[in-house]
Order: C-alpha cells, then structure tokens, then sequence
C-alpha cells in the first residue's frame, strides 16, 4: 500500500468515526431528553400525590367533625325521648292514679 491510499484509508476512518461519534451524541441527546420528561411526570406525580394526600387528610378532618356532631345531636335526641317519656309516663300514672280514685270513691 502506498501512503496515498494509508491516508485515504484514514480519512475514511475518520470520516466513519465521526458519523459514529455524532449518531452516538444524537442518541445521548435523546435520551436526555427522555429523562427529562420522565423527571417532569414524576415530579407533576409526586406533587399530585401530595395534594391528594392533604385532601385525604381534609376529608378526615371533615369527616370526624360530623360523627362528632352526629353523636351529640344523637344524644341530645335520646335525651329528648326520655324526657317525653317521662313526661308521657307521667300523664298516663296520673290518669291511672285518677281512674283509681274515682273506682275508690264508688
């Protein structure tokens, strides 16, 4: 081989090398860019996440405040049954009390 084809030879190699090199860098590009987005969605996913969780702890907050509230109106309706009970129960013992006053006096 003469020296005009060696450096023909490593002018193709070269220019091989380069277009090697340059379709390696495109790759690398995009898969950065790749990356990125990923990173991008995790993030919006994380963030989503979070907001979810401090709505979740909202609800239970909410939620807690109404069993409270449905156990004192509940007691406070139980208390008002027994009261008119009470009350009823003591209207029939007074007319029962009468009916047997007046059966006495006959």
């Amino acid at each position: 081989m003469s020296e005009r084809d060696l450096v023909k030879e490593l002018k193709t190699q070269i220019a091989d090398l380069t277009v090697d090199r340059d379709e390696a860098l495109a790759k690398v590009k995009t898969k950065e860019a790749r990356l990125k987005q990923v990173m991008i969605k995790l993030e919006h996913a994380t963030g989503d996440v979070q907001n979810v969780g401090h709505r979740v702890a909202e609800r239970d907050k909410e939620i807690a405040t109404l069993k409270a509230k449905l156990e004192t109106k509940d007691k406070l309706l139980q208390d008002a049954l027994k009261k008119i009970k009470g009350i009823y129960e003591d209207s029939t013992e007074k007319e029962e009390d009468q009916k047997e006053i007046s059966e006495d006096e006959e």
